[in-house]
């Protein structure tokens, strides 16, 4: 039988209960007090809900044994209530644009996100990633706890200091903690670890530990890599080790994939001029499976086509250079064979995507805009941008828009501006603002709400005032713009809130 009086009362029934329970923690007193007990059945409700918010944000009650496992103090200063307010309706869906910005201001102030908002906070960042790497700084000792107690949280381990039998005790997100701590100190020890495992692993975790290795790959994972992961049953898990190998300088996977595209692309002299010319395989190789090379294509493919296509996408586009004896810039001004540009092309858009090479993203993303006639096979320019977009840092996303902006068509520049997800970098982006501030009483007639507010992000906090002021001078204001307006509004509050002396 519970020994929570609250519970008891609720399960044997309230109608001898003459007085609610005590509190079940000497921090709700207030709070429990003013509980209106007229109606035994709604008071013991309201307690109740009070009670489950108590222990989804890992505080103890009363009635809890006294023996399970307590959240460490809490050693910083938690957010006043405005300030959590604030965030609790980002957190309900309120200017989801809004929320990564909030809380990197929020991270900058050495404070943490009070127990009560915890879950919430931690439910948001479990559902996008990219929040991720700022929940730990705001979530204290009690996220930390939380998120032991709780599988779905367990992320927020990943980046923690853990203990040296973590690998073999400890938590998915905790191992993965001690893979990168120990590839810090020792990597050859944390590639025998992983060998040593590798078959009694979920594939769950062997994604993830692939994910780890794929950041930085080193000479002593060429072995587990190669013969063990590269022949996983699972593709996924097959076509991340192939990543990684082909990111080591001196493997037999790097070696075999500059091989093959040695022998099937070249540089040759045509009329006197040089071209880039394609010499698909006429026969599949049965030992290019290994590898991951399908031998059937898609439907609508041929095959020599498909296999040219599979060749060049195991290559890094900035192997290329070297491979074929040219200057990089070289690279993306020769003329391609026509017969076989199509997978060449779309050869290289997979090699960019899965090996990124923020240099030659950039020369990708001039070569494609240049492009003319553009082939069919080639994917519409707002994808295509946006894929090769996601492979390079923010810095170098602004300095080529900034550099492009006049180049770029309207849409598309307001396509990877809002892609961006943040304000270029203080004192930059002149060109690219001058553009959006021209666009927004022509273009954002065809924008919907929800291009206008990641836009509205892309705004700098000390350009805020002037755009309010800007838009305030228009005769008409078009929908999209209006919520421009609304969102730019909202983030003018956030520096009161979140800058706390």
């Amino acid at each position: 039988m519970t020994q929570d009086p609250l519970i008891a009362a609720a399960l044997l029934g309230s109608a001898r209960m003459a007085v609610m329970p005590p509190a079940p923690a000497p921090s709700l007193e207030g709070t429990w007090q003013a509980i209106p007990v007229e109606n035994p059945s709604t008071g013991i409700l309201h307690g109740l809900a009070i009670l489950r918010t108590l222990h989804r944000a890992g505080m103890k009650s009363s009635a809890d044994d006294a023996s399970s496992d307590p959240c460490p103090p809490e050693t910083k200063e938690a957010f006043p209530p405005a300030a959590v307010d604030l965030l609790k309706r980002l957190l309900a869906g309120e200017f989801p644009e809004v929320l990564p910005e909030c809380l990197h201001l929020a991270s900058m102030s050495q404070r943490i996100v009070p127990a009560r908002v915890l879950p919430e906070l931690l439910k948001a960042a479990s559902k996008h990633p990219a929040l991720r790497e700022i929940i730990p700084a705001l979530a204290g000792e009690r996220g930390r706890w939380m998120a032991r107690k709780h599988p779905e949280f367990s992320w927020i381990l990943e980046t923690s200091t853990v203990p040296e039998n973590a690998w073999d005790d400890g938590l998915p997100a905790e191992r993965i903690a001690w893979l990168r701590q120990t590839r810090g100190i020792d990597p050859s020890i944390a590639a025998a670890a992983i060998a040593s495992q590798w078959s009694g692993e979920d594939p769950a975790m062997r994604e993830s530990i692939l994910r780890v290795i794929g950041e930085s790959p080193q000479s002593c994972d060429e072995e587990w890599l190669e013969n063990l992961a590269l022949k996983d049953r699972r593709q996924e898990v097959r076509g991340l080790a192939a990543v990684a190998l082909v990111q080591i300088e001196g493997s037999g996977f790097r070696q075999r994939a500059h091989e093959r595209l040695r022998n099937h692309v070249k540089i040759e002299r045509r009329l006197l001029k040089r071209f880039i010319i394609p010499h698909p395989p006429t026969t599949y190789d049965p030992a290019w499976a290994a590898d991951g090379i399908k031998e059937k294509p898609p439907q609508g493919t041929g095959e020599r086509a498909w296999w040219l296509q599979q060749i060049i996408a195991n290559v890094p586009i900035a192997d290329w250079p070297e491979l074929l004896a040219c200057k990089p810039d070289d690279l993306f001004h020769l003329p391609i064979d026509k017969d076989w540009q199509d997978p060449l092309l779309l050869g290289w858009i997979e090699a960019a995507r899965r090996i990124p090479s923020r240099s030659m993203a950039e020369r990708l993303i001039r070569f494609f805009n240049q492009l003319s006639p553009r082939p069919i096979a080639i994917p519409p320019s707002e994808y295509l941008m946006s894929v090769l977009f996601e492979t390079m840092t923010v810095t170098s996303r602004f300095a080529l828009l900034e550099e492009m902006a006049k180049d770029f068509p309207t849409p598309l520049l307001l396509d990877l501006l809002a892609a961006c997800r943040q304000a270029p970098p203080s004192g930059k982006g002149h060109a690219i603002l001058a553009q959006l501030d021209a666009a927004i009483p022509v273009y954002f007639r065809n924008l919907t709400r929800p291009q206008a507010r990641a836009l509205a992000v892309c705004i700098p906090q000390d350009g805020i005032q002037q755009r309010l002021e800007s838009l305030a001078k228009l005769s008409e204001l078009p929908p999209a713009a209006e919520e421009f307006a609304t969102v730019l509004e909202f983030r003018k509050s956030l520096i009161s809130h979140f800058t706390i002396p």
